[in-house]
C-alpha cells in the first residue's frame, strides 16, 4: 500500500461498498490505489501490508480502507478508501505526520516499493443516479467484488447515463437482487471513465448471470435491449471487467465491521478468543 502525504488511506465507514460511511449512505468520494505486484512477491507483499494495518491500528488512525486482490487480469491489489468528501482527506494527512506513525509509514513505504511493478491512483465521486440498490448491501458479508471500467466517448456522457438507467430499469422490473454502486473518475484516468462496483457475498452470484440477463431483456423488452446493445458501440470506447477478492489481512476496517464478523475480518483474534483458557496456559 502506497502512502504519501498527499494521498492517504481514509474514510469513515460502515463500507457498504464496500464503500459506505454510513450503513445506508454510500461514500461521496473514493480514493483507489492500484498496485501491480511483482511475480513471486505476492506473499511477501501481503506480510508488508499486514504491518501497515498493525501500524495504523496501533496509532488508532481514524481512517479505514479495504484491500481487493485481482482474480483476473494483471496481478494487482486495489486499496479502496471511502471518504465523506475531498476535504476529509486533509484530516488524515495530518494524522500521518504524528510520530511514531510517520516513521513507521516511511519504513514500510520503502519496503513496499520494492515489491511493486507500478501503481496508479484514482479519485472518484459517487453517482447515485447511475447506481442500483446501493443501500441494500451488507458490508460485513462482502467477499468478492466485480469492477466494470467503462470508457465513454467524449460528448456521449448523457447517452451513457441514459443507457445505464435503462439497464437498471430492467433489473428493477426483474427484481434482480444485486447492489451496484457507480463512481465517476475525476482524476487519475482519462475523462469519461466510470467504475461500476458489484459487491458479492459469494462467487455463486456469478453463476446467476444468465438468469439476470434474461430478466433484463424481459424487463426492458427485447427491442429496447437490442437497441441499447447496438448503440453501445457509438457510446463506449471500451469495457473492462475485473474480478476481485476481499483480503481481510491487508484491510483496515473500522471496529464495527470487525465485530460484525470477526472470524473473517480478524481471524487470528477470533481464533485466539475461541481457545479455552486451559489450552492457552498449556495445560
Amino acid at each position: 500500500m502506497r502512502v504519501t502525504l498527499r494521498l492517504i488511506l481514509a474514510t469513515g465507514i460502515a463500507i457498504a461498498p464496500a464503500f459506505a460511511q454510513e450503513p445506508t449512505k454510500p461514500a461521496a468520494v473514493l480514493w483507489i490505489d492500484r498496485e501491480a505486484i511483482k511475480e513471486g512477491r505476492t506473499v511477501i507483499h501481503e506480510k508488508v501490508e499486514a504491518e501497515y494495518v498493525a501500524a495504523f491500528r496501533k496509532a488508532q488512525f481514524p481512517g479505514h480502507y479495504f484491500a481487493l486482490a485481482t482474480m483476473s487480469g494483471p496481478n494487482e491489489v486495489w486499496f479502496v478508501q471511502p471518504m465523506a468528501s475531498f476535504a476529509a482527506n486533509e484530516e488524515f494527512e495530518k494524522a500521518t505526520e504524528k510520530e511514531p506513525l510517520k516513521s513507521a509509514l516511511a519504513t514500510l513505504t520503502e519496503r513496499d516499493g520494492e515489491l511493486r511493478e507500478s501503481s496508479r491512483s484514482y479519485w472518484a465521486v459517487y453517482r447515485p443516479d447511475m447506481s442500483y440498490r446501493p443501500d441494500t448491501f451488507k458490508p460485513e458479508k462482502m467477499r468478492f467484488v466485480t469492477a466494470e471500467t467503462f470508457r465513454v466517448r467524449l460528448g456521449q456522457e448523457d447517452a451513457f447515463m441514459n443507457g445505464v438507467q435503462a439497464y437498471f430499469g430492467g433489473y428493477k422490473k426483474g427484481n434482480v437482487d444485486l447492489c451496484v454502486q457507480t463512481y465517476e473518475v475525476t482524476a487519475g484516468a482519462p475523462a469519461g471513465t466510470y467504475l461500476l462496483f458489484t459487491m458479492m457475498d459469494s462467487m455463486k452470484v456469478l453463476d446467476q448471470e444468465p438468469e439476470r440477463m434474461k430478466a433484463v431483456m424481459e424487463g426492458m423488452g427485447q427491442e429496447a435491449f437490442n437497441k441499447l446493445m447496438k448503440d453501445s458501440g457509438q457510446v463506449l470506447l471500451s469495457i473492462e471487467d475485473t474480478l476481485l477478492e476481499v483480503k481481510p489481512g491487508m484491510s483496515y476496517p473500522d471496529k464495527a465491521m470487525e465485530e460484525a464478523d470477526p472470524a473473517f475480518w480478524k481471524p487470528k483474534m477470533a481464533m485466539k478468543a475461541a481457545i479455552p483458557a486451559s489450552k492457552k496456559s498449556g495445560e
